[in-house]
């Protein structure tokens, strides 16, 4: 029996539609640059020029730091408005903060304007007598919109578009090597991690210039402060105005991902200082190249002897 006119029209939309959805959708995995800085090494720190308000500037490149932050000394400096709508409350190794934001009429990354409102406001120093020299952080709330790749031996960061697609790997020829297992917190990348038999997930964070074992951690695995009567003082000092006296104790193996070190000397924290179980910072980085996908979840890590 012919269908009517109207009917045959309207099944046949439907096939069309039910073809539709069972089509994938294109997805355009091609890298797309969006800009490219210079970075210098300054006591074990990544520190990039960045234009505010047609000034320069030096910020440490701080994928664990939430918000982007100028030191308040630099924000009289180059005469920054506080904007009294916005505060930024921070827990960090120096204690707690809490300040108004400033506005700002542009951010320029590598020649290239970003449409940031405002930073957040520190009271840290960020200047000290191994050779760091800098004005404030950029954070994860800035660099994590991007797919970055911190190339340290060439001395670049470049960010590149972020988009999700499948089997992400880095824009580099030479061997390179997954960290399986990240996860994301807030604004923050979480690696997974084994020391001497305890497993934690640590943040990832390159304005740290050694990798932190928080309290609660140590206390898991038996660290009391008698057990590290003997390890040796270390000054810690964060975002915050206030330092702290952590320990150095001499660990028997450390694993990130598939990458094994023996015997490491890691700072242990004495209180929580908002990060979990550990901080992974420029002491692991050190020398590779580093690429970080906050969408995909990725982190590639280029490989030395013995790595691959």
């Amino acid at each position: 029996m012919a269908l009517p006119r109207a009917v045959s029209a309207c099944l046949g939309l439907l096939a069309l539609l039910l073809l539709c959805r069972c089509a994938p959708p294109t997805i355009d995995c091609t890298l797309h640059p969006v800009a490219q800085l210079p970075l210098q090494v300054e006591d074990q720190l990544l520190v990039m020029p960045v234009g505010i308000d047609g000034h320069w500037v030096h910020l440490v490149v701080d994928s664990g730091a939430e918000r982007s932050t100028l030191a308040r000394d630099v924000v009289d400096r180059i005469h920054l408005k506080p904007d009294t709508r916005f505060t930024t409350r921070s827990l960090g190794v120096g204690g707690a903060t809490a300040s108004n934001d400033v506005t700002i009429d542009s951010l320029v990354l590598g020649g290239v304007r970003f449409p940031v409102p405002r930073m957040a406001v520190g009271s840290f120093n960020l200047h000290t007598p191994q050779g760091l020299d800098a004005d404030g952080l950029l954070g994860a709330d800035i660099l994590l919109a991007f797919d970055m790749d911190i190339n340290v031996p060439g001395k670049t960061l470049t960010l590149y578009r972020s988009r999700i697609c499948p089997d992400v790997r880095p824009p580099w020829s030479e061997p390179a090597v997954e960290i399986t297992g990240v996860r994301a917190r807030k604004d923050r990348l979480l690696l997974p991690f084994d020391l001497d038999g305890a497993s934690g997930m640590a943040f990832l964070d390159t304005g740290a210039q050694h990798t932190v074992l928080g309290v609660a951690m140590a206390r898991r695995m038996g660290l009391t402060d008698a057990a590290m009567a003997d390890d040796p003082p270390v000054r810690q000092h964060g975002v915050g105005p206030n330092e702290t006296i952590a320990r150095l104790h001499r660990f028997s193996l450390l694993r990130i991902g598939p990458i094994a070190e023996e015997a490491p000397q890691i700072t242990v924290m004495p209180t929580d200082a908002g990060f979990g179980d550990a901080l992974i910072g420029e002491e692991f980085l050190n020398g590779r190249r580093v690429w970080i996908s906050f969408r995909n979840r990725t982190v590639f890590v280029s490989a030395r002897p013995g790595e691959r």
